[in-house]
């Protein structure tokens, strides 16, 4: 498969550090909004062209786009390379809000092109060894979930973070990864959602506690851009519970009894920074003819949308988009 790149910001570098490890794949293009900057950037990867958004949308040598810019520009990108049929890996959150969410799925079904938003913590063997664990019975069933994700970052009024054109705020950023996490141990939709945060002078949150009742499993979560947090997520079950260190980039997964004695552990010893394996699992399913990924497949990213907007309307959070999407 033939992949382009969007964007070549920060977590561009880590994506195409990752990419050497790729099988049946070639990185053949990226795209920056400056054109130094994307030149500067294909030249260090040995990248061999460096182009426009729109050359790139209409190149017939891309068969695969990464999306890596700030969320505000996620939808107009996806549309564009959905509709110029172009399979599409978009960086989380793939929209700003639900009703663009939506179109992007109506959209890619329509044009039969495979989408998926990048949820990269889905694809990391330490998740996938925690929820076998649970799926097995091993401390029984789950009841609790806990994750946090925090930060604190330089409080820069006009840079990104505070933008609410850029839907800048620590929901959408770090929010995004404790409610993931709790989707997919829960394993399905919460019927019960409450939020509480703090905005800041510029209308963005710096904070944000959610609590989810999936049934009989409650995940309390909590992100924050202003403070650093313990960036863990456990899971509190019957007989022990599992904890995942640095969850958003799992490397490991330990499991406890009740008496808090650990029983099993879990390293996957990798090497890469961990985009490889979401990355491996696009190009595989691009290549069979799949235009939905199983572990990562669009309802959950409807899901996971549904819930921040929810979250957003019970703290007031609203970005200039919302008003001209609907």
């Amino acid at each position: 498969m033939r992949w382009g790149m969007i964007g070549a910001g920060n977590i561009s570098h880590s994506f195409v550090k990752d990419f050497q490890l790729m099988e049946n794949a070639e990185l053949v293009a990226v795209a920056a909004s400056d054109k130094n900057r994307g030149e500067a950037f294909a030249k260090k990867y040995d990248i061999p062209l460096a182009c426009t958004y729109q050359e790139l949308y209409e190149s017939n040598e891309v068969d695969v786009v990464y999306i890596s810019t700030t969320h505000n520009f996620h939808y107009e990108q996806t549309l564009a390379c959905l509709k110029n049929r172009k399979a599409v890996l978009c960086e989380k959150p793939m929209t700003v809000n639900v009703t663009e969410c939506n179109e992007l799925i109506k959209v890619a079904k329509e044009q039969n092109v495979f989408l998926m938003e990048a949820m990269w913590t889905y694809f990391l063997p330490a998740i996938h060894k925690a929820r076998q664990w649970i799926d097995e019975g091993r401390i029984g069933n789950l009841k609790v979930i806990q994750a946090d994700f925090g930060f604190a970052m330089e409080k820069n009024i006009a840079g990104r973070m505070y933008n609410p054109a850029l839907a800048g705020g620590s929901l959408l950023d770090l929010g995004i990864y404790p409610i993931a996490m709790a989707n997919y141990f829960a394993n399905k939709s919460p019927h019960l959602i409450s939020a509480a945060g703090v905005l800041t002078e510029t209308g963005v949150d710096e904070g944000v506690g959610i609590l989810l009742q999936y049934g009989d499993i409650t995940a309390t979560l909590f992100c924050s851009m202003i403070t650093r947090m313990m960036n863990k997520c456990c899971l509190f079950c019957e007989k022990g519970y599992i904890e995942l260190p640095d969850f958003w980039r799992a490397r490991s997964a330990k499991m406890f009894n009740t008496d808090f004695e650990l029983t099993e552990a879990f390293d996957d010893g990798r090497l890469s920074h961990g985009f490889i394996y979401e990355m491996q699992h696009v190009n595989d399913k691009v290549l069979n003819g799949n235009v939905e990924s199983d572990i990562m497949p669009l309802s959950i990213s409807r899901d996971i949308q549904a819930i921040m907007m929810e979250a957003r309307k019970q703290i007031g959070l609203i970005y200039p988009m919302d008003k001209l999407s609907g």
